[in-house]
């Protein structure tokens, strides 16, 4: 009886084959921070569409993006929240800024 062992030496590329997935798997794990090129990639938006909405605020310091070290870090899940709508605006949070305000003042 003879055995054909020529499928063995498939077992190199197959193990090469495996080990790319396994890289791409393991970058493919979800970031929470992203930078403003990773958040064009992610949203779709251009680049300077990202930049105008921060100038505009529509983007909120210290809700959507954090300045660290002179970067811009997206925070995802704010963003994700703000295109389904749901982040309150610049204006709802100015509004309760001025009431906290208001009711320190109110309490001297």
């Amino acid at each position: 009886m003879k055995i054909d062992l020529t499928p063995l030496q498939e077992i190199p590329k197959v193990v090469k084959k495996l080990e790319i997935i396994d890289k791409k798997l393991d970058s493919n794990i979800e970031k929470r921070w992203l930078n403003t090129q990773e958040l064009a990639n992610y949203t779709g938006y251009k680049f300077e569409t990202i930049k105008s909405k921060i100038k505009n605020h529509e983007f909120i310091l210290g809700v959507h993006y954090f300045k660290r070290d002179g970067k811009l870090l997206f925070d995802k899940f704010e963003v994700d929240n703000w295109v389904m709508g749901i982040t309150p605006s610049n204006k709802e949070i100015e509004s309760d800024y001025s009431n906290i305000v208001d009711d320190v003042l109110a309490s001297l």
